[in-house]
């Protein structure tokens, strides 16, 4: 697939952008509500995600008493690229902002319901595959959304400094969201007395749900709010891409 991509895929843009130095990329994120509220919102997600995929393993060993599970959780997850697929259409209906908050959602009631089928292997495989469709286009919006905040950056400040914005929004989220994701459970799990490769107490049980299920879910209610902040700028991206047309031609 790489060298299908490597051959096919060109470069739509050909016209040379003029480097913008890093003292005036910088200056791109002065008032730029949107992308501050999409990077914010991309971070909490990550950090979310990453606590939900590292105490997978633990969930399956300790709470469901069979480790091998993890590998069929990790590969039901695929399953849930079809929600990506699907974007297109439920942006038509949600907008941007909507369809993510729907990814979030998804991944929220997902997360509870799993706290309460307990070990009904067949009711959990069912909310996981559910879960997946949330994960995927929680994950996905981001990428589609940051260019806009470039848009939003350009008419603000008049500096493009989309290479600079995207960067930060996306790599460093997801960089800086799987470190805290995955020293956040480390320290909760401690605090419930967890201790490796032993029979686990009562209390290191109920911790080891709490972290794969409700904190997982708070977090990504969390990424709810900077979306809901972010509706407004989202209904002006068509005047904005009118004004940033008369200004260019």
């Amino acid at each position: 697939m790489l060298i299908f991509a490597f051959k096919h895929l060109h470069e739509v843009n050909v016209q040379k952008i003029k480097r913008i130095p890093i003292k005036d990329s910088i200056k791109a994120i002065k008032g730029n509500w949107p992308w501050i509220l999409i990077v914010t919102s991309n971070l909490i997600f990550w950090i979310g995600l990453t606590i939900r995929q590292s105490t997978v393993v633990y969930y399956c060993q300790y709470y469901l008493d069979d480790k091998s599970l993890t590998a069929l959780f990790n590969g039901l997850i695929s399953i849930g690229i079809i929600g990506t697929m699907l974007i297109p259409l439920f942006v038509r209906y949600l907008h941007k902002f909507g369809v993510m908050i729907a990814g979030f959602i998804i991944l929220i009631i997902a997360h509870i319901s799993i706290f309460y089928v307990g070990k009904n292997m067949n009711a959990l495989i069912a909310i996981w595959i559910f879960s997946a469709f949330g994960h995927f286009i929680a994950c996905s919006m981001p990428f589609a959304m940051l260019s806009d905040t470039v848009d939003f950056g350009e008419w603000k400040t008049g500096i493009r400094a989309s290479g600079f914005l995207t960067a930060i929004g996306s790599a460093f989220c997801i960089k800086a969201g799987s470190g805290i994701g995955g020293f956040i459970p480390a320290m909760v799990m401690n605090a419930f007395g967890y201790i490796p490769n032993q029979l686990q107490s009562a209390s290191s049980l109920l911790g080891i749900r709490l972290i794969f299920t409700w904190l997982p879910a708070l977090i990504f209610a969390l990424g709810i709010i900077p979306l809901i902040f972010y509706r407004k700028y989202e209904a002006n991206e068509a005047t904005i891409l009118t004004d940033l047309a008369k200004k260019n031609n």
